[in-house]
C-alpha cells in the first residue's frame, strides 16, 4: 500500500486497550486484586469500554476566573477540519484498526497505550501493575499478530520492579511485535537514574528502540503538570513539550548515548519546534556548568546529529516550521506521526495534510518513512 507513490510509517499513534479486554489476559489471582480498584473504574457510554481513572486530575480552572469551577464543560474538539470517525471497536477487531489506517493512507502504526494505563504506576500493588503490563504485552502479541506488518507496538518497564520488568522485557524481545521500549517511570523518577542502565543495556542488546512519551491528565504526571494554575490549556500547551524537553536533557547530558552507543531514543507527540533551541541551549550551557554533568564524549547536539536520536512530528506545527528544522536539524531526525486517534490526529486528512506540505520529495520519504524503519529498527517489512 502506498500514499502517492509514498509509504507511511506513522511513529506515534495509541490503542487501548480497554480494562474488559485485558482482564482476559489475567489470571484469577491478578483478577481478584482489581476488586480494589472498583472505585476508580469507568465505563465510556458509547463504546461501553472500560477504563480505570485512579489519580486523574481535572484541572477545573478556566483563565481568569479565581477559583475552579465544580463542573466545567470539559470536551476535547479534535484538532482536525473533519470529525473524527474512527472505527469505534478497534481494540476488540485489529481489522477494524486496518481499515481506518487504509482510510488514512497509512502503512504500518506504531502503538502506545492510551493515557489511562497509567493509573497502575500510583498502585500500592506492584505486582498488579506488573500484571497489567503482561496482559497488555500478551494481547498485543495478539492484536498485532493478526496484521504483522502493519501493527507494532512498545514494550512496558515497571520501574518499581526493574528485576520483573527485565524478564518480562527478554520474553518480549523474542517476539515480533514489540519495536521499543517505554518507561513508565512515577511521577518525579528522573530517566538518568542509575538504577535504569540495565534498561538501556537491554535496549540495545536487543536492538530496542526507547521511546520518550509522557501523558497528561493520568499518573505518572508531567513536568510541571502540577503547576499551570489548574487550568488545562496551559496543561496542554506546556507539559508535554517540557516534559521531553527534560528527558531528552536528562539522557543525552547523563552520558546514556556514550555508554551504549548504538541505543536510539526518540521523543513522540511532543512538538518539534523546540529542538533547535533546546538543542543549542544544552551545548550552551553543558560548556557553562559542566560540573553538573558527567564527562561527555561529544556534544550534547553531536548526540543529537549522531543518527540515533530521531522525533516525531506534530502537524499543527505546520508546514513552514517544519521547513525551518529540517534547515537546521537536517533531513534525518524527523518523523511523520499523527497520535491517532487522540485530539491532536486529524483523520482521516492527516497523512493528506503533510503530504501537501511544499517539501522536496527526497525530504517527504524520509519524514514519511525512512527516518522511521532507522529509528525503529526491528521493523522488518516483508
Amino acid at each position: 500500500m502506498a500514499r502517492n507513490g509514498f509509504k507511511i510509517f506513522d511513529a506515534d499513534t495509541h490503542v487501548g486497550p480497554p480494562g474488559e479486554i485485558l482482564e482476559r489476559y489475567l489470571t484469577h489471582e491478578e483478577k481478584s486484586k482489581l476488586k480494589e480498584w472498583e472505585p476508580y473504574k469507568w465505563t465510556d457510554p458509547q463504546t461501553g469500554h472500560v477504563m480505570y481513572r485512579r489519580g486523574r486530575r481535572k484541572y477545573l480552572r478556566r483563565l481568569g476566573s479565581a477559583h475552579p469551577e465544580e463542573a466545567p464543560p470539559r470536551t476535547s474538539r479534535f484538532s482536525g477540519k473533519l470529525k473524527h470517525e474512527r472505527a469505534p471497536l478497534s481494540e476488540n477487531d485489529p481489522a477494524d484498526r486496518i481499515r481506518d489506517m487504509d482510510t488514512e493512507g497509512v502503512d504500518v502504526n506504531l502503538m502506545l497505550p492510551s493515557s489511562w494505563f497509567g493509573t497502575f504506576t500510583i498502585g500500592e500493588d506492584v505486582g498488579l501493575e506488573l500484571a497489567m503490563y503482561r496482559s497488555y504485552h500478551r494481547w498485543m502479541a495478539d492484536y498485532c499478530g493478526a496484521f504483522p506488518h502493519r501493527l507494532q507496538g512498545v514494550a512496558l518497564i515497571c520501574v518499581r520492579d526493574l528485576q520483573s520488568s527485565l524478564q518480562e522485557l527478554e520474553r518480549c524481545a523474542t517476539q515480533n511485535w514489540p519495536l521499543a521500549a517505554l518507561v513508565y517511570a512515577p511521577t518525579g523518577f528522573p530517566l538518568d537514574h542509575p538504577d535504569l542502565e540495565p534498561v538501556w543495556a537491554a535496549c540495545q542488546h536487543h536492538d530496542l528502540s526507547v521511546v520518550l512519551h509522557c501523558f497528561t491528565t493520568m499518573p505518572p504526571y508531567p513536568a510541571g503538570g502540577l503547576d499551570v494554575g489548574e487550568n488545562h490549556w496551559i496543561l496542554r500547551c506546556a507539559a508535554n513539550t517540557w516534559s521531553i524537553m527534560r528527558d531528552v536533557a536528562a539522557l543525552v547530558g547523563a552520558g546514556v548515548m556514550d555508554r551504549y552507543p548504538r541505543l536510539r531514543i526518540a521523543p513522540l507527540e511532543s512538538g518539534h519546534g523546540w529542538l533547535p533551541f533546546w538543542t543549542g541551549r544544552m551545548d550552551e550551557f553543558a560548556h557553562m556548568h559542566e560540573e553538573s554533568l558527567p564527562p561527555l564524549r561529544m556534544k550534547p547536539s553531536e548526540y543529537i546529529f549522531s543518527g540515533r536520536y530521531f522525533q516525531s512530528i506534530e502537524m499543527s506545527e505546520g508546514e513552514k516550521l517544519t521547513s525551518s528544522v529540517i534547515d537546521l536539524m537536517g533531513e534525518d531526525i524527523l518523523m511523520y506521526a499523527s497520535d491517532f486517534p487522540h485530539a491532536e490526529c486529524w483523520f482521516p486528512e492527516s497523512v493528506d495534510t503533510v503530504m501537501a506540505w511544499d517539501l522536496p520529495e527526497r525530504v517527504k520519504r524520509k519524514l514519511f518513512w525512512e527516518n522511521a524503519i532507522k529509528y525503529y529498527a526491528r521493523y522488518r517489512d516483508s
